[in-house]
């Protein structure tokens, strides 16, 4: 598996490099790159399935956005495994299958218009690799993010079988900085001062603090940026 995640990552790196006019150069976008090499460390480390059974929720949809999910269905593809995506914005859905299409012709990847948490609770599969990712967090408003990425994850985990990872994104720890832009091109930013603060602010807590059936075994951020929290089941 080990060569697996390799080969996905440096196939993520070069659809950012040919769609990303200057992607070395966008702090931004580089962060991902260094995010998305740390992260696969924890995959090489821990993830032992032969096929993958890939969810999303948050469509990855814009290459602006980091389009994350194609380095997981890059994955999966290669393991001749499936690929579940939901996201409640129909464009959003529209832009994804065409992205996913011309990207990744043979992937078995399926897309889907609806409430992320309704999906989950009626989600017939064991995904072995979920990435939580949908409500877009608000730096002045951080709860309902949270609160959202905890009920994804109340919804799905009895699902993932023994092993199997959740990823939850955009997330920081005390001791970093959060930088937002605005649409309009205005900064805002503050010091984090709690643990931790992002849609997986309630997990992290619950698998850190409590005697679960859940385990810590990933959090990648780069200085000033925003983490991935990356759990196991026991």
């Amino acid at each position: 598996m080990k060569k697996l995640f390799i080969e996905s990552f440096n196939y993520y790196t070069n659809v950012m490099e040919k769609n990303v006019p200057n992607f070395w150069l966008s702090e931004g976008h580089e962060h991902r790159i260094k995010q998305c090499n740390q992260f696969i460390n924890s995959l090489n480390e821990n993830f032992n399935f032969e096929k993958l059974i890939t969810l999303e929720t948050g469509s990855s949809a814009d290459y602006g956005d980091g389009l994350f999910g194609v380095f997981l269905g890059h994955a999966t593809q290669s393991t001749n495994g499936e690929m579940y995506s939901v996201d409640i914005s129909p464009s959003v859905v529209k832009n994804s299958v065409e992205i996913f299409n011309e990207l990744l012709p043979n992937l078995n990847y399926k897309c889907t218009v609806q409430d992320s948490i309704e999906y989950l609770k009626n989600f017939d599969k064991e995904p072995n690799l979920v990435h939580l990712d949908s409500w877009d967090f608000d730096l002045f408003n951080p709860f309902p993010s949270a609160l959202h990425g905890w009920r994804e994850f109340e919804a799905i985990e009895s699902k993932v079988p023994s092993g199997g990872i959740i990823i939850i994104d955009d997330n920081w720890c005390k001791g970093t900085y959060l930088q937002w832009v605005w649409s309009d091109g205005g900064v805002d930013g503050m010091g984090i001062k709690y643990p931790m603060i992002g849609k997986g602010t309630h997990i992290y807590q619950y698998v850190k603090d409590f005697q679960t059936n859940w385990k810590l075994i990933g959090t990648h951020y780069e200085e000033k940026n925003n983490m991935k929290i990356v759990i196991q089941k026991k």
